[in-house]
């Protein structure tokens, strides 16, 4: 049976989350490149899973109700 890699979790707040989505948004739009495209994949993955995480805790904090 294979190993997995090891894996973390964290609670961010809404400050947290928002502050990680402009760090992963302002390197990759200066991403320089780079021998390995995975690294270019794994930002927009990033970008997308931090603005998930930003519009559901807004979401959440409305109750749940779409305005």
């Amino acid at each position: 049976m294979p190993e997995e890699d090891p894996t973390l979790q964290f609670e961010l707040n809404e400050e947290a989350i928002g502050l990680m989505l402009k760090s992963v948004s302002f390197y990759l739009e200066r991403w320089p490149g780079g021998p390995d495209p995975s690294e270019q994949e794994g930002l927009i993955k990033l970008k997308s899973l931090f603005a998930a995480a930003l519009l559901e805790y807004n979401f959440n904090r409305s109750g749940g109700e779409l305005t």
